[in-house]
């Protein structure tokens, strides 16, 4: 598990994942896989957005004024708050853009959630990664180019522990026609949350 990841799984315990459950009536197995799937995906859309030096000033600024890594020692209090999940939504679609439904769609079907309690879990995720990478930023004192290398040597990471993600994260390549088979990311179900809640 990549460092990122390893300190979001730290913040994002079981009161977390059991309160999501509550939200999506009791799916427990289905929020830990969506959880899975969402929070590499969401590092790898960061990690596209930031290869540019424009979209990289733009997320180094972003975590230098909003997200210093605070919010993941509080994550039990937010979880469910208004302020929280438009926080969230915010930063979806600046790191999603209009890939954002089709991404809701594919988590849904490869987690057995409907659309809108996949799309309250990354509104909900959104925050903690931003909190992450900024803690790591602060910490190690990246500057743009750091943060960049980071980014690209979480993804490395990731992909290479959970080849099965390549198939979702197609999801932030393609140009919304045609539909994503999610069949064998469903078969491998249990191999994204090995990776994970292990």
């Amino acid at each position: 598990m990549s460092g990122i990841l390893d300190l979001i799984k730290s913040s994002v315990g079981e009161q977390l994942i059991d309160s999501m459950s509550k939200q999506a009536g009791g799916n427990k197995e289905g929020v830990q896989r969506a959880v899975a799937a969402a929070l590499p995906m969401l590092l790898s859309a960061l990690q596209k957005n930031s290869q540019s030096s424009e979209g990289a000033n733009a997320l180094a600024n972003a975590l230098d004024k909003d997200h210093d890594g605070g919010i993941l020692g509080q994550m039990g209090g937010l979880l469910g708050q208004s302020s929280h999940q438009s926080m969230g939504e915010k930063i979806l679609g600046h790191v999603l853009g209009g890939k954002q439904n089709r991404v809701n769609q594919g988590l849904a079907k490869a987690s057995g959630l409907g659309g809108q309690d996949v799309g309250n879990i990354l509104a909900s995720l959104a925050p903690v990664v931003m909190g992450a990478l900024g803690q790591a930023k602060r910490e190690q004192g990246l500057d743009v180019s750091g943060l960049q290398d980071l980014l690209a040597g979480e993804r490395n990471k990731v992909k290479q522990q959970q080849p099965q993600l390549g198939m979702l994260e197609s999801l932030l390549d393609a140009d919304g026609d045609g539909d994503l088979d999610v069949s064998d990311v469903m078969k491998k179900g249990s191999g994204l949350l090995k990776g994970f809640f292990s």
